[in-house]
């Protein structure tokens, strides 16, 4: 039996802290219609994120290319390195096919993935919010 080629919640990158630590890291390539990042997650799994502005075309466009590069990471998600999140910052470029996307993912992600895996994990910052409005009341007793 093969593996499974699902693409579940847990395989996507959906927190604004997961898409920082990726900025912050800068382990950039640039893939001409898109440039990916890549960091390490901790979890014994690969994660996509998708990042597209509406500079690229209109909703049905994105969408489209959306969905495109989510079967792309399906199909080749055993052939990427675990542990590492991938986050695509997509450029406007004409829509390719499901092969070209695929084709992309497999020759840019795995050496990415490898650098990626070699730095440091960051732990999300967990300090509390700082109090609104001003200076807290009770320290100008």
């Amino acid at each position: 039996m093969s593996a499974p080629l699902g693409f579940p919640a847990r395989m996507r990158v959906r927190l604004d802290r997961d898409f920082k630590r990726a900025y912050d890291l800068r382990l950039r390539r640039d893939l001409g219609f898109a440039s990916m990042l890549g960091a390490p997650n901790g979890l014994a799994h690969p994660r996509l994120g998708i990042s597209i502005s509406r500079r690229v075309g209109n909703a049905v466009k994105r969408n489209r290319i959306k969905r495109l590069l989510r079967e792309a990471f399906r199909h080749e998600q055993h052939g990427l390195p675990d542990g590492v999140d991938f986050i695509l910052q997509i450029r406007p470029h004409e829509t390719r096919t499901l092969e070209a996307y695929r084709e992309v993912l497999l020759q840019h992600a795995p050496p990415l993935g490898a650098l990626a895996l070699k730095a440091p994990i960051k732990a999300p910052d967990r300090r509390p919010n700082p109090p609104k409005g001003g200076s807290d009341p009770r320290a100008t007793a």
